[in-house]
């Protein structure tokens, strides 16, 4: 019988020891295809961040500019005010920005610019929920590009987000959706706190997730999270317009680009712009955004760096440390072999195939486990990002495929080699001696 055969029929007799090799084989190359697939999506996810939010020019009005300030005006009950005379931001100023190169997008953002009582739906009450108690909506240009959407804290459900062009449109919560029945398409109407007039009515675009558990102990319900939505920018001007007083472009504006260094070039390229050049702006580049965004996924990086090390190590010392007692293990048979006239290299061949052939099974498996994983590795990467991520690729690449399965073949011969060369390097009669 050559030495084939016997390796065949070694490995069907012990089938615990083959099955637990199997195991070993499969489970480690596994946990190492789909490390190292995802290090890589790790690195297309952070690239896709870098495309939205690597860093932005943060443009504002100059608030702390007193000549943009008229005289002080009596406002009522021995209150006085200032009235803001400066430049604002305004659309021909943004489309000319719009127009630069590296500009990857851009957003304008107003906190709780819209106050109204709910007319056709009931917002989730506080403490205290006596009539007449308004809540605020925040005014957006691009809801996608707010930070708590891509920080990942609010993650859109159903629907879509709200973008420049749309007019009485409005992001709601899960929590305030449920509570009211409402779902995409659906309309909500307001009415203006001060007149009690109907004010607007905003079609709902998109649901999102995120304000559950952060209610707490409200004292009214513009405390609480989950009332407080988006609307889009038209339809607060549209608010505006109907009374004296109208909204003239925006007190701020974000333009997103690649790179703090494109940043900085970018900033100097818009105080340049005739449309801006003169005017009473502030300007700051800001990385907090893209700090902020990246760090989980930067966390999970470092992370999965960690574990493709620490499994490989610990992976190596296993199979070694199995495959050596294993082989050492059969000393009489090796001895016999020996007697009998069977080679050395037969001897060493016949134990090579039979590891060798319960690896060729692992890859069949560890290749079928691992393009199985891929999807759901993939779908927890992108909850770890926000929704930076739109589309997340994750293949398991042939290349890596080659260089994990190359070095296990590679471990298995050493191991194999140098536990059998210790006991085969022996006379047949001193291994028997020694084994007495």
């Amino acid at each position: 019988m050559n030495f084939f055969k016997r390796a065949i029929k070694y490995s069907a007799r012990q089938k615990l020891r083959s099955l637990l090799l199997f195991l070993t084989f499969t489970l480690l190359s596994t946990t190492i295809l789909i490390a190292l697939s995802s290090e890589k999506a790790v690195q297309q996810g952070t690239k896709q961040i870098k495309e939205t939010v690597g860093a932005s020019v943060r443009m504002e009005i100059d608030m702390n500019n007193q000549n943009n300030f008229g005289p002080a005006e009596n406002l009522g009950n021995g209150a006085s005010g200032y009235t803001y005379n400066g430049d604002r931001i305004t659309e021909k100023i943004i489309n000319s920005i719009a127009e630069l190169p590296n500009v990857v997008s851009y957003n304008a953002k107003i906190e709780d610019a819209y106050w109204g009582l709910p007319e056709n739906f009931e917002p989730i009450p506080g403490m205290v929920n006596a009539p007449g108690l308004s809540i605020p909506y925040t005014a957006i240009l691009d809801s996608s590009l707010d930070i708590k959407f891509l920080n990942g804290s609010y993650k859109l459900e159903e629907g879509r987000h709200i973008k420049p062009n749309d007019s009485c449109t409005a992001l709601i919560s899960k929590e305030l959706a449920d509570k009211n029945s409402l779902s995409v398409g659906d309309k909500i109407t307001f009415q203006e706190f001060e007149t009690g007039k109907t004010e607007c009515t905003f079609t709902i675009v998109g649901i999102y997730s995120g304000t559950e558990g952060t209610t707490k102990q409200a004292i009214t319900p513009d405390g609480i999270p989950a009332n407080c939505g988006y609307i889009d920018m038209e339809g607060l001007k549209k608010f505006y317009s109907r009374g004296n007083e109208k909204l003239e472009g925006y007190d701020n504006l974000d333009i997103y680009t690649h790179s703090p260094e494109e940043a900085k070039e970018l900033m100097e390229t818009i105080k340049d712009l005739p449309e801006v050049k003169g005017k009473t702006f502030t300007f700051d580049v800001n990385t907090e955004d893209f700090d902020m965004v990246s760090t989980p996924l930067s966390s999970f990086g470092s992370m999965v760096d960690t574990a493709v090390l620490t499994i490989t190590v610990i992976g190596m010392l296993i199979i070694v440390l199995f495959l050596v007692l294993w082989t050492r293990s059969r000393k009489k048979e090796i001895a016999i072999l020996l007697a009998v006239g069977r080679s050395k290299v037969e001897i060493i061949a016949q134990f090579l195939v039979e590891n060798i052939l319960i690896g060729i099974l692992s890859i069949f498996a560890s290749t079928a486990l691992s393009f199985g994983l891929a999807n759901q590795i993939g779908s927890f990467i992108i909850s770890k990002a926000g929704e930076n991520i739109s589309n997340l690729n994750i293949q398991i690449a042939t290349s890596d495929m080659i260089k994990v399965f190359g070095i296990g073949f590679i471990l298995i011969c050493l191991a194999v080699i140098i536990a059998s060369y210790t006991i085969i390097r022996l006379r047949p009669k001193d291994i028997l001696t020694k084994m007495e």
